[in-house]
């Protein structure tokens, strides 16, 4: 033990009340009573639809060390499991990007790489449903900006572009395509009900402004759900990329929570065009598979759980393989920077 630890204690005895409340709506708050009835309508039980087996799966990895000359080696790679095929994506680079910009342009590139790999089993395979570990609405509602990355400045075009294909072609499939998120900050059911609480207030901007802030979705399903279930879904409408060639979708977004000691998982989906009129029917089915699909709390979906182990960077793979064959291939020693080395031989 040290004295930060001792800081830590009484950094949480002081506001141990406002963390909690945070975490968990108190039980005398009054967002409890004007959220309750609106959410326990729209709060549904786990549906017992039938749906079919055979479902793909989509995960990517990302790996990237620092030079000393300030570039970064970059791999990515995303599988997309259909039956026993693998159908993967893989970006190997060495190149600049600014470190304000690294992360923003890592999760692009993944979810294109993704993007991509799921477009090459739709080439050959047509599965009942196409899996996605992610969230839609955050690539979706992507914005243009410019990214300083060597040769990848107007990414967002071919990005845009792959998301908007893997859309249009699982649709004219007839397949439904679904994201699987295991965080989100979404607030779309809180609107929905806000939407129908509104009615009843007399429309009081204050009560309805202590409503709306500093609540997501997940905040209010672990406080208010006793038990397993599912957020009626909420159809939305988005627009994908920009000027003029830019395209409305539509999707659906639910959350379900499948045990009441475990965090809700949200689901994004894309309806095929001819299925829209039996739209019900389908997201049952769909969230019927997301309920018996999940593993536990450390599965939460067992085809993304199998992907996942299939594509992710180990340590052993990247240090015994791909480094060393960078090593003798470029042929100079010590091509991290010192940071990196130190960090690396500590492990």
């Amino acid at each position: 033990m040290n004295e930060t630890y001792g800081d830590f204690v009484i950094f949480l005895r002081e506001n141990r009340e406002r963390i909690r409340d945070d975490l968990i709506m108190p039980e005398t708050s009054p967002r409890r009573d004007l959220y309750s009835d609106s959410f326990r309508r729209h709060f549904l039980p786990p549906p017992s639809e039938s749906f079919g087996r055979n479902i793909s799966a989509t995960d990517s990895s990302e790996f990237v060390r620092e030079l000393y000359n300030g570039k970064k080696i970059i791999l990515v790679r995303s599988y997309t499991s259909a039956g026993k095929n693998i159908y993967s994506s893989f970006v190997p680079r060495v190149m600049n990007v600014g470190r304000d910009d690294l992360q923003r342009f890592i999760t692009m590139l993944m979810e294109h790489s993704e993007h991509m790999s799921v477009l090459s089993m739709l080439e050959k395979e047509k599965p009942d449903m196409v899996l996605i570990d992610g969230s839609i609405s955050g690539r979706i509602n992507r914005k243009r900006q410019h990214l300083v990355a060597e040769g990848y400045t107007e990414f967002y075009n071919d990005y845009v572009q792959s998301l908007a294909a893997v859309m249009d072609r699982s649709r004219s499939l007839g397949i439904p395509l679904i994201f699987i998120a295991k965080s989100s900050e979404s607030r779309v059911f809180k609107k929905f009900l806000l939407g129908e609480i509104g009615k009843g207030l007399s429309a009081n901007d204050q009560i309805r402004a202590e409503l709306d802030s500093g609540l997501n979705d997940h905040y209010l399903i672990k406080s208010l759900a006793t038990g397993p279930g599912y957020t009626e879904p909420v159809l939305q409408s988005s627009t994908v990329g920009d000027g003029i060639s830019a395209r409305s979708y539509q999707y659906y977004t639910t959350h379900i929570l499948p045990e009441a000691r475990d965090l809700p998982l949200k689901l994004d989906f894309v309806l095929p065009e001819n299925d829209m009129e039996n739209s019900g029917n389908l997201a049952r089915s769909i969230i019927s598979m997301a309920f018996w699909a999940y593993g536990g709390t450390k599965v939460h979906n067992l085809w993304l759980a199998d992907i996942d182990r299939l594509v992710k960077f180990r340590k052993e793979e990247v240090e015994d393989i791909y480094m060393k064959t960078f090593e003798r291939e470029i042929g100079i020693s010590f091509y991290e920077t010192r940071g990196e080395r130190r960090a690396r031989i500590r492990i």
